[in-house]
């Protein structure tokens, strides 16, 4: 079940305990509670949130690149089958590996990118259900390595193939040029697009962070679309998150039993600047506390004159 509600919160507020009030006269009109006017202002909350995100462009000139960096740990495991009659089939185990991922994009998308991607320390065991010794940690060939490609092609064997300049390449200024500026229909075109995965809010707020991710969605666009991610059901907007390097900006954050996924917003430019990913109270990860951070990351995005 998805967790509903707008929330705005600021971590260790609690409000203070009103002492109980007196029961109205029979003929009062009922009074209006704390929680109601929460919830009739819910709209207004998540406009002021939206509201407080300037979105800019930060300008290239020809020759220039825009580096996006990406630095967190990601969680990587495995799981394990077992006989039918074992009370525990399913079993597995949970690494978290610290990566840094670089991409310098040209002021012409279809020159040349490059993509390179560093593991930093080893990686740090977080749990499972079998002995550490069963299920040493196994290095994924894509974390690590440096690739180059025209239009970000940079597994150009993977299929389907990446076409460049495709209207459906959220790496190509013509996939951005296709989408409405408006809100709602930028929700239910969120819900076409994942349409494949059951349109639920889970598969709509997880496919407008990773369009995000990208960091090629024009200024005039990122308003609407935080605005449309807002408008998922059980999307919560806090006016303070705070990414992994300290940096602080609008959080939207979508809870189910599974997970919890969190991304934050810079206020002052509306780049996407981070993200979290938690275990939920019925993780798959089992053996996993509820609230153990699967992923976190922090992502900055600066104009550079030169490549690599």
């Amino acid at each position: 079940m998805v967790a509903a509600g707008i929330v705005v919160v600021k971590a260790n507020d609690a409000p203070p305990q009103a002492p109980p009030a007196a029961a109205p006269p029979a003929s009062a009109p009922p009074s209006v509670t704390e929680q109601e006017v929460q919830l009739l202002s819910a709209a207004e909350l998540l406009d002021n949130a939206a509201n407080n995100i300037k979105t800019i462009d930060q300008p290239l000139a020809p020759g220039q690149y825009r580096l996006i960096t990406e630095h967190g740990t990601y969680s990587r495991g495995m799981m394990f089958g077992s006989s039918v009659d074992d009370p525990q089939p399913l079993k597995g185990a949970t690494y978290a590996v610290e990566l840094k991922y670089q991409t310098w994009i040209p002021a012409d998308v279809t020159q040349e990118w490059l993509n390179r991607r560093t593991q930093i320390g080893d990686a740090k065991w977080l749990g499972g259900n079998v002995p550490q010794s069963q299920a040493p940690y196994q290095n994924a060939d894509t974390d690590t390595g440096e690739r180059r490609g025209r239009c970000g092609d940079f597994f150009p064997k993977s299929q389907p193939r990446k076409v460049c300049g495709s209207a459906t390449d959220w790496d190509s200024p013509e996939f951005y040029a296709t989408l409405p500026r408006d809100p709602a229909a930028l929700y239910e075109w969120l819900k076409r697009a994942t349409a494949g995965r059951g349109s639920t809010p889970k598969a709509m707020f997880a496919h407008a962070t990773e369009i995000l991710r990208a960091g090629l969605m024009p200024a005039d666009l990122r308003d609407d679309w935080y605005r449309a991610i807002a408008k998922i059901e059980g999307v919560e907007v806090s006016a303070r998150q705070v990414t992994m390097d300290g940096r602080t900006g609008v959080g939207f954050s979508l809870a189910d039993d599974l997970e919890r996924t969190e991304l934050v917003i810079s206020p002052d430019t509306g780049d996407f600047i981070g993200d979290r990913r938690l275990t939920g109270p019925k993780s798959e990860y089992t053996w996993l506390k509820e609230g153990t951070v699967l992923t976190s990351t922090t992502i900055t995005t600066t104009v550079v004159d030169s490549i690599g």
